[in-house]
Order: structure tokens, then sequence, then C-alpha cells
């Protein structure tokens, strides 16, 4: 994939942040390769990440499937292999999913798991994962295009009407009644959720978890674009920490963020987002070096064990048969 690649500009590195998280960081050198989709490539994140892990020593290339061919080939395992790990940043629709998947079947360590992902990225998936591990999440419905909305119940009004591949708070609407959703001019490229309107103060909790922390943030929310909201970090609360790491068991993610709301039954889970812009987070990005490294090197360590206990294989050797003389 050498064609792929580039380097980034290196950032000023927090020298005060190498030292304390330098039990990970300034360990033996890693081979990564982080896909970056267009859309990111200006970004804070990744990039942010990559310059840590340079600075600290360990080779990393950006793969931008937007510009570039890859060659698959470059994944398969050899005497050494090309990287220990894939890290990926994509859109939900993006080429990069299918690189990150192409790279599991090659047997290299994904962040996150390449099926975690999948599981996040189709929100009517996560929907019913969620609610049936005893996440706390919306009533949703699913149609394959917006004219089928309108079978939707009358009293479940109003409603969030949102891409089911969304991301980044785009195409998110309020629908207050069926005659608003017939005037709505909704994108019909794709399939559509729909779920009951819980209120608001104007503005969502992002909850992030940088693998080993859990952080809360103030974010305003799309459906009140004019709210007065100050987006700023919050302390996490027992009960948003506990629902934070539910959430990352229960989708197998090691690094990701969800949006949640507070109502009178309780915190509800809005969406669940893996790699996020980890906005407010204290030092993001020497956090999530410091667990990408601990990720890759926990799958390094749990596939040398597997192969040190499988049993040896006899393969039999097939020897030519040289006819006898007469």
């Amino acid at each position: 994939m050498t064609s792929s690649t580039t380097q980034s500009a290196t950032r000023r590195i927090d020298v005060s942040a190498v030292r304390e998280f330098g039990e990970v960081l300034l360990t033996s050198p890693a081979r990564l390769c982080f896909i970056v989709e267009a859309k990111y490539e200006n970004d804070v994140m990744p990039g942010a990440v990559v310059d840590v892990l340079r600075s600290c020593g360990h080779h990393v290339d950006v793969l931008r499937p937007n510009g570039s061919v890859a060659d698959l080939w470059d994944l398969l395992p050899t005497d050494v292999a090309r990287y220990d790990a894939f890290v990926l940043k994509t859109v939900s629709s993006g080429p990069g999913l299918s690189l990150l998947e192409a790279a599991a079947a090659a047997g290299v360590t994904t962040i996150n798991d390449h099926r975690a992902i999948r599981l996040a990225r189709d929100k009517a998936v996560a929907a019913v994962r969620a609610r049936k591990a005893g996440i706390p999440f919306p009533k949703t419905w699913f149609a394959s295009k917006s004219g089928l909305l309108d079978q939707i119940p009358p009293t479940s009004y109003p409603l969030v009407v949102k891409p089911n591949n969304g991301s980044a708070l785009r195409d998110v609407y309020r629908v207050d009644s069926p005659a608003e959703l017939a005037r709505l001019d909704i994108d019909d490229s794709g399939s559509l959720l729909a779920q009951p309107y819980l209120p608001n103060p104007g503005y969502d909790v992002k909850l992030y978890n940088t693998g080993d922390e859990v952080f809360a943030t103030v974010k305003r929310s799309p459906l009140h674009p004019g709210a007065d909201v100050v987006e700023e970090q919050i302390p996490v609360t027992p009960e948003l920490r506990s629902l934070a790491r539910a959430v990352g068991r229960v989708f197998g993610l090691d690094i990701y963020g969800i949006d949640v709301v507070e109502t009178a039954d309780g915190w509800v889970v809005l969406d669940v987002n893996d790699f996020p812009s980890f906005g407010n987070v204290p030092r993001a990005a020497y956090r999530l070096a410091r667990t990408v490294l601990r990720v890759t090197r926990r799958q390094a360590a749990a596939k040398e064990s597997a192969r040190a206990s499988a049993p040896t294989v006899y393969r039999s050797v097939l020897a030519p048969v040289v006819e006898a003389r007469a």
C-alpha cells in the first residue's frame, strides 16, 4: 500500500502528556495504518493521534481511500507483517470500512473491531441490539423510503426522522404532525429511521469512552440549532459511566461515543458512534493513542497464545510413485 500512504505535518507535542502516558506510548515501536477518508483529512481527529504516535517512535502510515488505489495483497500475511493494526476514521457509506474488513480478513488487528463498527453504523441494527441488551433506547421504526412513514400512528408524534446510515447529525428532523411530515423534503437515497421525540433543554449529553476513561460533554442538539448552549465538559456521574461502559460491552467497541438525553425515566441512548471527534476531552489524542497501542498489543498476545496452544497438524508428504520395472 506504499502508493496510498502519506505523512501528515507533525503538530506540537505536549511533553507533560507524553510523560503521563509514557508507560504505554514509549514502548517497542508498532506499525500502524490509519484509514482516513476525505471528510476527515484536515480534522483534528484522527490526525492528532497519528502525530502523537509518530512522536513516540511508532511507524504510522495514512491510507486515504478517496484519493489512491490500495493493493489488497499488501494486507496478506508474510514473514514480516506490514502492519500490526489498522485504525479507521470513516463516514457511514464511505469505502474505508471495506478496507478495514479486508485487513481483518487477512488476520490483521482492527481498531475498532470491524464487526463492532458494522453493528454501530447500521442504526436499525444498533437500535435493536441495544434494546435487546437492556440499554434504554427510544422505540424505533424503519422505513425504506419517506413515503412509508405515514403508516406510523399519529399518536406517536412528534417524531424524530433521520437517515439509517447518517453521521455528523446531518438530515435529522423533528416532525410534529403527519401534515408536517407530508411537507418535509426528505432525501430518499437511503433508508430512514423514526423515533418519538424526547424533550430536551436544547442540548444532548455526549459520552466519550477513550478506552480507559469516560468523559461527558454538553453538545447542542440538532433539533434545537438556535439554542443558547455552552458546549463544555461536565462531570461524569456513576449512572452515566455505567451506561457508557455497558454500550461498549454490548457493541464490542474500544473507542466510541454515545448521545444521551435525560428523561423522566432516566437517561436514554439516542445514538452510538465509533471514533467520534472527542471534542472537549482533555488530551484526547494521547488517551486514544494509548488505547490503540494497548489493543494492538493485547490482540498480538492473544494471537501468539492461540498459536502456541494450537495442536500440531501433520500433513502427509506426497512422494512420486515409481513404477516397478518388470
